[in-house]
């Protein structure tokens, strides 16, 4: 597959994952909407894409259905604590610490996950640093939007851990493509 239409295939999960949440939170708080209903709707967009990539393709994607359950968890957390908008802002990096310190725990036992999952092609040494490197990456992503939402009104929260997410992903992407280079 060309690198032009790898590229095409993720354009519908950065306007999903990233611009219509952003835009919908700020059109929405303008209009008078409280932050736990902006962000509510907000962080409602990653997961009707998911949803409708389920429903279209037919196939149940493990990270999918963690980050639909998260969701709705977090919707009935804002619910229980009445109205507290800290569970929107957590459950995202809730889940990506979870699986930063899966992929950490596979390393610390010797067991690498990538490895385990029948990635192709490779020394044991090769899997090691690599899911090594996945497991870091989740986890700081995830301790640096922890301490964005303890530290900053959602407005900020909401334009900040977007530049965060969207760094993560890059750091993500280009780390892999040159560890692979270099252990080849």
């Amino acid at each position: 597959m060309s690198q032009n239409l790898q590229l095409k295939k993720f354009i519908p999960s950065l306007i999903f994952a990233i611009i219509l949440p952003v835009v919908a939170y700020l059109i929405l708080k303008t209009c008078g909407w409280s932050d736990t209903l902006a962000l509510g709707v907000a962080t409602a967009f990653p997961v009707i894409h998911m949803i409708w990539g389920l429903l279209t393709k037919r196939t149940l994607n493990p990270v999918s259905l963690v980050a639909i359950v998260g969701f709705l968890i977090s919707l009935l957390s804002v619910y229980l604590t009445h109205g507290n908008n800290l569970a929107f802002k957590l459950w995202h990096p809730i889940l990506t610490a979870v699986i930063g310190i899966i992929f950490l725990l596979s390393v610390a036992f010797n067991k690498p996950l990538l490895e385990l999952a029948g990635e192709s092609e490779g020394s044991h040494k090769k899997f090691m640093i690599l899911t090594g490197f996945m497991g870091l990456v989740f986890a700081s992503h995830a301790l640096l939007v922890m301490m964005l939402a303890f530290s900053v009104d959602t407005t900020n929260f909401m334009i900040v851990s977007k530049i965060i997410d969207f760094s993560a992903v890059g750091i993500l992407i280009a780390g892999l493509a040159l560890l692979r280079k270099k252990l080849k």
